[in-house]
């Protein structure tokens, strides 16, 4: 990227946030420290009111306005895929506010940009999938942890029965075609995560919290730490063969893929994983064309839920 486009992508980045660090731009654009500041001296220089000092950070004196940004096609390009994309994986509120959002920039696009946007509209599309259940929650939950406001909610557990609980919320995160809120419950008195598609009721609180609880990220790193401390990995090692490979690698890293070896009429891979009955069902769909090298164990589970199923069909 040369210094004008640099410069530019800095003074854009300067209004997306109330502080920028210099540590944090230097990250962004890959460039040291030194050049951060000479950036930040050349916006100055031509009028930027910028406020901060090098270890504190910067940001733009309020009220300072700057004319709108022109998005480029490939930035209007991608922000239309993501709004095919969104439809799948949100809810209805937040799907109309994106759309709505979509419709100011498209307003402000060079023509040119506006056609391209138009012919691709209709020619991107993700498969329909139906499992948010008509629960309009996430806005609610945006706003809650943006402004600390407590919730509470009616919360339905995996064993069927529901409890009441008043939360504070410090992030949702997207996974398995599923929302999650963690959150500190103060009827527990410690951090918890919620299925979203599992809250019956939701109400914002006119209260907020103060405290200053661990980030989202901590709080998922802690629990991927947990739980791999209380698993027991074994090394599994299989011989694919090769009318059957697209098959296994388009889900060999839910099975904790390491590395694959070609071969002439196989491909053998291996994977690290603490269920062998997991693993094994995954298997069993490939039939002869998958051979377990090792463990042994993962061979005698294999043969234990093949005798099982071909005495089930008896």
């Amino acid at each position: 990227m040369n210094k004008f486009d640099r410069v530019i992508s800095t003074l854009i980045l300067l209004q997306t946030k109330k502080i920028l660090k210099a540590s944090n731009i230097s990250e962004r654009f890959g460039i040291s420290l030194r050049t951060v500041y000479r950036d930040i001296s050349t916006l100055k220089n031509a009028g930027i009111p910028i406020i901060g000092d090098p270890g504190i950070g910067y940001s733009i004196m309020d009220g300072y306005r700057l004319p709108p940004i022109m998005f480029n096609e490939g930035e209007a390009l991608a922000l239309l895929t993501a709004e095919k994309f969104i439809g799948n994986i949100t809810d209805e509120k937040t799907q109309a506010a994106y759309s709505e959002a979509m419709t100011k920039i498209k307003a402000i696009l060079r023509s040119t940009d506006k056609q391209s946007l138009a012919v691709l509209e209709d020619s991107i599309a993700f498969p329909s999938y139906k499992w948010w259940e008509n629960k309009s929650y996430l806005q609610d939950l945006f706003k809650s942890i943006a402004s600390k406001a407590i919730l509470k909610i009616e919360y339905q557990k995996a064993d069927g029965s529901t409890s009441n609980r008043q939360i504070e919320s410090i992030g949702c995160y997207h996974q398995y075609n599923n929302w999650y809120l963690v959150a500190y419950c103060q009827n527990r008195a410690a951090y918890r995560t919620f299925k979203m598609n599992r809250i019956l009721n939701l109400k914002i609180l006119d209260q907020h919290f103060e405290t200053e609880h661990i980030s989202l990220q901590t709080y998922i790193n802690q629990q991927n730490q947990a739980w791999k401390a209380q698993q027991q990995f074994q090394t599994v090692e299989v011989a694919f063969h090769r009318s059957v490979l697209e098959h296994a690698e388009s889900r060999k890293y839910y099975f904790g893929f390491i590395e694959q070896v070609e071969e002439k009429e196989v491909v053998r891979m291996k994977f690290l994983n603490s269920s062998m009955e997991i693993v094994a069902r995954w298997l069993l769909q490939f039939g002869n064309k998958a051979t377990v090298l090792e463990p042994v164990e993962l061979q005698c589970t294999i043969k234990q839920l093949a005798t099982e199923l071909y005495e089930h069909y008896q």
